[in-house]
């Protein structure tokens, strides 16, 4: 039995690939059509018969009533599902995922005689928690009766390459563009040790975008010309299988041209009278450039985001590492060796792109122990042992540890253990007295090591031992642990985003933060509840980032009323696989409350509610078009820009119209909106910043004026200090926060004139004119000017007192705290 996992999956949007690492080489398994690699799809021609791969690919042009494909992209949306006409079957993208892994692990039993029992899964590492799980439930269904860890993509592909290169040092970017997603990572490589510093991607940019895009931007407007079908879109029913058969020929076209400069598109079109019409039309290379321009944009960018987090540039790499299918278009590759309009990294694709991941994930299995299964007593006369030891090293004398067990009572000073191979064996080994032994063994360079585990009685009588043998494989790699590709915490009362887990964090971790709550719960109030949202992401407004949970307290749970302000301690815990806990424990009433992680309720966006966003998008965009043409921010200009560049509204209005009969795209919708609306807020915010920016100096100029003696001065000076600061920063909310405190510092100075009773008095005059005065104010008013003429502040201020009592509640609130 294997004593690692050993085995690596990449689960691909349109193709996956299974490895074994043999001997310490990771091998891939061919697929049973004798492939390296199986396509993602399911084809269920009649009950109970499935078929994966090759076949189930073939047939999703022609037979979509009975075919499916890429739907990884949908993985993790309760209610997506694909109906099997023909099977009279309905499947959910877990199941349909769950038979590709099926499929690739009775490739792996006929590779090695034996069905894998656990295997390390690749996900994107933009993949969020939802579909994470979704992924371990499909391994679960698939037959792995151990858990499946997981790891994102890029990371596999990183563990691949170091693993080749293992005597260079360097730094790397993974650029890992595949069928349904995208992934940057940036790699050190020092010394043995391989980390993953960064990761960025999208969940929803990969070359099943960019085929679609083909469709619709070339392919469909020649069909409407050439056959005059007026009606002729996407989220036409009438049109649907048309559409994937121009799908289909997209793709092979787009990989076509990938080695020849032009490709034919040949498509029969079945009209709605049941006649056929043949499409022709002839794709360019240049075409297909043209129209992935804005997909391979983003990618460059992310990549470039990837780096500046990290603190790097691209002239710190030393190479690109290529991964995924999209990577074999010329066109692209062009592009990223040009330092102007690419990156300029030296491009690295020695390994095959389309199965580097899973070798990479088979290399990082070959690290991991296989799980204890439940421990089983050992029969009378025979004994256990509980061993201790990392299956792969970097050094040539591990230590191996152990502890024996037995049925009942035994002197373990009367055994001995011995560990040995063919060529090494250890000093003889007394056990102590609760049978622990520990010692250090010899594995030669980049090689595995069998040993075997020898217990016998004093006198040298054998004795039955399980498990009796163990595997250790020297590295010449270390490879760091995996990193949490997003940020995790939760949103405050005012919305901002409060991050516990920071994005790259290494996992497993755990983090812990007070927060106080905004509002008190009473438990006389049966309706009332404190919300706190668990949310993923990096931007700084909780809502423009994905909610992946809640926690509440209500008041059943309370023995005593919460007061607002009362401590909330919050606590995350992230497994290896990126798996959440989250914890609120509240000192006061000594309860913990565990939040609802909803991972199971996350659905497909409605294509109503996403046409209003992409509305209210649109018109953000055109009022900060208009605002950025008349302003002077090179910052939103940038932005505005880039936007623009990566075809963001556009490939945002195409997935919107197809979220009617596509739930990929309604959650590529979702997701591209959510983002777009969550750089306008920063694009609004650097708009507004020059008159901001301005407010504040005219203000700090104002207490220059004010300032009356040398105490004065000096705060002046500090805040002049605090606000260019700031400035310096061009950060909105901290430049907010000091025009603030300018404005309180010019309050209290003027708190402080002789006249300033007169000035507040004049204040409520214009608050009670605006909601009409009352007689009773009119009385007011009128002795408040006789306390100004006959000089009498006190009786002024008394007549103000009363004035403020008169306003609403909330204008009194404001008012009421500029009287003495």
């Amino acid at each position: 039995m294997r004593d690692t996992i050993d085995f690596g999956i990449d689960l691909g949007t349109t193709n996956s690939a299974i490895a074994v690492v043999e001997d310490g080489v990771p091998v891939v398994v061919k697929s049973n059509d004798g492939w390296d690699i199986t396509p993602s799809a399911v084809w269920i021609p009649k009950p109970g018969v499935v078929h994966v791969g090759r076949a189930a690919r073939d047939r999703v042009e022609h037979d979509q009533a009975n075919a499916a494909g890429e739907f990884k992209l949908e993985m993790g949306l309760a209610d997506a599902t694909r109906t099997f006409v023909n099977g009279q079957v309905t499947m959910s993208p877990v199941q349909l995922s769950a038979e590709v892994l099926k499929s690739l692990r009775a490739d792996a039993a006929h590779h090695t005689g034996e069905a894998p029992d656990a295997a390390v899964i690749t996900v994107p590492a933009a993949f969020a928690l939802n579909q994470n799980k979704a992924t371990n439930e499909a391994a679960a269904l698939a037959g792995f009766t151990v858990a499946c860890p997981l790891v994102q993509e890029p990371t596999a592909a990183a563990f691949a390459y170091g693993f080749q290169k293992a005597d260079e040092d360097a730094y790397w970017m993974v650029f890992d563009f595949g069928g349904g997603t995208f992934d940057a990572a940036v790699v050190s490589k020092r010394d043995g040790d391989l980390r993953v510093l960064n990761h960025a991607g999208d969940p929803y940019l990969g070359g099943k975008l960019i085929d679609w895009a083909v469709v619709e931007r070339l392919l469909a407007p020649a069909v409407i010309n050439g056959l005059g079908l007026s009606d002729f879109r996407r989220d036409n029913p009438q049109w649907r299988g048309a559409f994937a058969k121009l799908k289909w020929a997209a793709e092979e076209a787009k990989i076509m041209l990938s080695r020849r400069a032009t490709a034919d598109v040949l498509v029969d079109i079945t009209l709605p009278g049941g006649g056929t019409e043949t499409f022709e039309h002839t794709l360019r290379r240049e075409d297909i450039d043209r129209v992935a321009e804005p997909f391979y944009v983003r990618a460059i960018n992310l990549c470039r985001g990837a780096l500046a987090e990290g603190g790097l540039d691209v002239d710190d790499i030393d190479k690109l590492l290529l991964v995924g299918g999209v990577t074999l278009s010329p066109g692209l590759r062009e592009r990223l060796a040009d330092p102007g309009h690419g990156l300029g990294i030296a491009l690295d694709y020695s390994l095959d792109p389309t199965t580097v991941v899973a070798r990479g994930a088979a290399i990082f299995a070959s690290t991991l122990r296989r799980p204890a299964t439940a421990t089983h007593q050992p029969a009378v006369g025979e004994f256990a042992v509980e061993l201790a030891y990392e299956p792969t090293t970097t050094i040539n004398t591990p230590t191996v540890a152990g502890r024996l067990r037995s049925t009942g009572a035994v002197d373990w000073s009367g055994y001995r253990v011995t560990i040995t191979n063919a060529d090494f064996r250890t000093p003889t080994l007394v056990p102590n007295a609760s049978g622990a032994f520990s010692t250090e063994v010899y594995v030669d360079d980049l090689k595995s090591a069998r040993f075997t585990i020898e217990l016998t009685t004093a006198s040298g009588e054998p004795q039955k031992l399980s498990p009796d043998s163990l595997t250790i494989t020297h590295r010449a790699v270390e490879f760091g642990g995996v990193r949490l590709a997003h940020s995790l915490g939760i949103q405050l009362a005012d919305q901002a985003f409060a991050p516990l887990v920071r994005k790259g964090a290494t996992l497993p971790t755990r983090e812990r933060e007070v927060f106080r709550t905004s509002t008190p719960l009473n438990r006389s109030d049966a309706d009332a509840v404190i919300r706190i949202p668990v949310v993923q992401g990096e931007r700084p407004r909780g809502d423009r980032n994905r909610q992946v949970g809640m926690l509440e307290i209500r008041p059943k749970d309370v023995r005593i009323d919460l007061p607002a302000g009362s401590e909330v301690e919050v606590t995350f815990e992230v497994d290896e696989s990126s798996l959440v806990t989250v914890v609120a424990d509240v000192p006061l009433i000594q309860t913990q409350f565990e939040a609802e992680i909803a991972l199971d309720d996350v659905r497909t966006p409605d294509p109503v509610a996403l046409t209003a966003m992409l509305d209210d998008a649109e018109r953000r965009m055109a009022h900060l078009r208009g605002a950025v043409a008349n302003g002077d921010s090179d910052d939103a200009r940038d932005r505005l820009a880039a936007l623009d560049r990566e075809g963001t509204m556009t490939g945002a209005r195409e997935q919107v119209q197809a979220s009617g009969v596509d739930a990929g795209a309604a959650a590529t919708a979702e997701d591209r909106l959510r983002n777009v609306q969550a750089e306008l807020d920063i694009i609004e915010d650097a708009v507004g910043l020059p008159e901001l920016i301005q407010q504040l100096r005219d203000a700090l100029s104002a207490a220059d004026e004010l300032a009356a003696d040398d105490a004065d001065r000096r705060e002046v000076g500090e805040l002049r200090r605090r606000a260019q600061t700031a400035i310096d920063a061009r950060d909105k909310a901290a430049i907010q926060a000091q025009l603030e405190r300018v404005h309180d510092f010019l309050m209290e100075v003027e708190r402080r004139a002789p006249d300033w009773p007169v000035k507040v008095f004049f204040m409520l005059c214009v608050e009670h004119e605006k909601i009409g005065i009352s007689a009773q104010a009119d009385v007011l008013i009128a002795q408040g000017r006789q306390a100004i003429a006959g000089q009498d502040p006190r009786a002024l201020d008394a007549v103000n007192q009363r004035l403020v009592r008169l306003l609403p509640v909330e204008v009194a609130g404001k008012i009421g705290g500029l009287l003495r």
